[in-house]
């Protein structure tokens, strides 16, 4: 309502104030939720016949050098490649920065005490993206894709998938195949039993076991997205965890979906809905593809059909307690919306770059729609070149009617033979000469084009002036031309490329179930991400053209002949720290375009301190307990001593009364030897006398009886 009107609201009060409408915040039930979806996924931009959308099919038709729509026929058609050519020579210079240095990223801590914590988090973070996941080519395509479609797009998540894994093994124990199949979700194949002769044993059973496993994944992952496929609000400006409304569409199978953790009989009875599989810019990108357009038929096997999915994230009150929170909602279908997951989540997945940003809108320019206009202009002059030249080399031919044979003229072959009549009737139509103004039209619209994307072939940039100046001009000369490539690079960086590995540091943190390994200079080192910060600073390493590096290091060089004067001036210490030789060494290898300095270097951080210098009273006191610990040392050996010579008196002593025993023993078992020998000579001799009186006895009672 205008202010300034006199139309008053019935129902205002005195002040002319009236309350607005206030709809109580409640429940959202399915339908609802579904109606809302579909206007979202409707009104969004970049999906289906929208501009941005035309805007980017007109790109990959420059890009690839197709017809324009203005070609005439029997002219020339031939197209001029400048979108191709300006994407294709600033990814080097993009990929050269981004990918050539030691890391990418560098984490900063919030709190004194993580700073350990973020120099293993730079160092694990860097190593699973650049090495697990493959990061040269998800920078590799998601960069050229900013360049020639306005805005390149990622997928940072956490991924979890259950898939089947078949094992063999041979040669088992009955209690060995108990233990196997005991596991979650094992599942026997085959079971063969024979039996077999073991040496000292005998005969055993074995088993053969052929058996499925279920095993679930979870791992960190960044998918690059393509810009057909994906859809953001209207109404979006920034991309962030507040965006009201972003969304993927892609194509998945049932297995896929199942793994999950989606049930397999609610898919397999979806409709099939193929119509995005032929949007513009699908169709576009892959029209010139042998394996498109794909087969649409449905497979016999449920779970290798394929469905289109919706993977949307969304600002919803769905709960009805007035704050709208980020929840992921994934849907099947395009006219009848299916919710297949709703869920509560923490942050957008979405990271997002563009060359050429604009205020106050998120979709940019990109370096195609900057050049494209240059590319029909250039093609058009190139066709009117090559037709001039096409004529001269077989130009149109002059003849009297009647005088000549048309037929022998219309057939071209070298030798042939044309009939006329009369001599000259035949006559070629000289062209004027090509001028040289279409030549240097051509030169003036790439020196527009360098102009507006800093970006020439190689050597065209270094003009007469440049070759005759100094090393230092030149330099400088190179350093500007390079200027829009380094300000796109600064853009990614401090745009998409920080999104990205701030939200794979939460998605790590929040995620993770162990501890990790990793080695870091030679050794290994055990950590735990959970005990992150997952708010921690971070810093996007951004590498150097090959001229840059070169200048760089011409600089550190001064930097480190300053260092030494510091050094020879004030000593080592005082102005440079070996902290400060270390960052210099550092930087000088890391622009020599070494990825890994700290083979060279070690960090004198991690090296244990010499003790410090003692004082005078610490020296006296030094001496002091030096000298108190030779004298104890000397009471010590004194003590040893005597207690050596009372020891060795005892051994004496001991030994004589052991000898003086062994004297004593001796004499005591010979005189019981002697005394025992009398016993046995004494009782020796009695037997005798008894028997020598048994004899005489014996002898009388004979004689008595004869």
């Amino acid at each position: 309502m205008d202010p300034g009107s006199n139309y008053r609201d019935p129902e205002a009060d005195d002040t002319g104030y009236a309350e607005p409408t206030r709809h109580p915040a409640h429940e959202l039930d399915v339908n609802e939720i579904k109606a809302i979806i579909q206007r979202e996924i409707e009104d969004s931009l970049g999906g289906l016949g929208s501009k941005v959308s035309e805007e980017r099919r007109v790109a990959i038709r420059m890009y690839y050098g197709r017809p324009l729509g203005n070609e005439i026929k029997d002219r020339s058609q031939v197209i001029m490649m400048d979108v191709l050519e300006v994407v294709e020579w600033t990814m080097p210079s993009l990929m050269r920065m981004f990918t050539g240095g030691a890391e990418v990223v560098r984490f900063s801590a919030t709190r004194p005490e993580d700073v350990h914590n973020a120099e293993l988090a730079s160092r694990y973070i860097n190593h699973i993206f650049m090495n697990k996941m493959n990061g040269f080519q998800i920078f590799y395509d998601w960069f050229k894709t900013a360049l020639l479609e306005k805005n390149g797009i990622v997928k940072v998540y956490f991924k979890e998938e259950r898939k089947p894994v078949v094992s063999s093994y041979t040669g088992l124990t009955e209690d060995e195949v108990i233990t196997l199949l005991d596991n979650d979700g094992a599942e026997p194949l085959s079971n063969d039993s024979y039996e077999k002769d073991i040496p000292g044993v005998g005969k055993v059973t074995c088993y053969d076991l052929t058996m499925r496993e279920w095993k679930t994944t979870r791992t960190p992952a960044v998918d690059g997205i393509a810009p057909e496929e994906w859809m953001i609000a209207r109404r979006t400006i920034t991309l962030d965890d507040d965006s009201p409304f972003t969304a993927q569409r892609k194509k998945m199978s049932v297995s896929e979906l199942v793994s999950q953790g989606l049930d397999f009989d609610e898919l397999a009875n979806l409709p099939s809905d193929d119509s995005p599989e032929y949007s513009q810019g699908r169709t576009e990108r892959l029209s010139e593809d042998e394996t498109y357009p794909v087969n649409t038929a449905e497979r016999s096997d449920v779970a290798s059909r394929e469905l289109w999915v919706t993977d949307c994230y969304i600002k919803l009150d769905e709960d009805g307690d007035g704050y709208a929170e980020l929840r992921r909602i994934l849907v099947s279908g395009e006219q009848s919306i299916h919710i297949l997951i709703d869920e509560e989540i923490n942050q957008n997945p979405f990271c997002s770059i563009t060359p050429i940003p604009m205020p106050h809108k998120f979709f940019g320019m990109s370096l195609a729609d900057l050049v494209s206009d240059l590319q029909q202009i250039r093609s058009a002059i190139l066709r009117q070149i090559m037709d001039h030249i096409y004529l001269s080399t077989n130009p149109r031919l002059a003849v009297l009617e009647g005088q000549v044979e048309l037929d022998d003229l219309l057939t071209v072959r070298p030798g042939g033979l044309v009939r006329q009549r009369t001599l000259g009737a035949i006559e070629p139509i000289i062209l004027p000469p090509l001028p040289r103004e279409a030549f240097e039209a051509l030169t003036y619209l790439e020196e527009v084009r360098a102009n507006r994307t800093g970006i020439m072939a190689h050597g065209r940039e270094l003009d007469a002036s440049a070759i005759n100046s100094t090393a230092t001009g030149l330099a400088q000369l190179m350093a500007e031309k390079q200027q829009k490539i380094e300000l796109i690079a600064r853009i990614f960086a401090n745009t998409g490329i920080k999104d990205l590995f701030r939200k794979l540091l939460r998605e790590t943190v929040e995620n993770a179930t162990k501890e990790e390994q990793m080695e870091i200079n030679g050794e290994w080192v055990t950590f735990d991400p959970r005990e992150w910060d997952a708010d921690m600073h971070l810093n996007v390493e951004v590498g150097l053209g090959a001229g840059q590096a070169i200048e760089r290091l011409s600089n550190l060089s001064q930097i480190e002949e300053t260092q030494g004067t510091h050094v020879g001036a004030l000593g080592f210490g005082v102005t440079v720290t070996p902290k400060h030789a270390y960052n210099l060494a550092i930087r000088k290898a890391e622009a020599a375009g070494f990825r890994n300095p700290e083979l060279f270097f070690q960090d004198p951080d991690t090296v244990e301190p010499p003790p410090p210098e003692p004082s005078e009273e610490q020296i006296k006191m030094q001496f002091e307990t030096l000298k108190l610990e030779q004298e104890m040392d000397m009471r010590s050996n004194s003590m040893e001593l005597e207690a050596r010579r009372d020891s060795e008196i005892v051994r004496h002593r001991a030994e004589e009364l052991a000898s003086k025993e062994r004297v004593e023993m001796a004499r005591i078992e010979m005189e019981e030897r002697v005394r025992l020998g009398q016993q046995e000579a004494t009782i020796e001799a009695a037997q005798i006398n008894a028997s020598g009186r048994n004899e005489k006895g014996e002898s009388d009672e004979q004689a008595t009886g004869e």
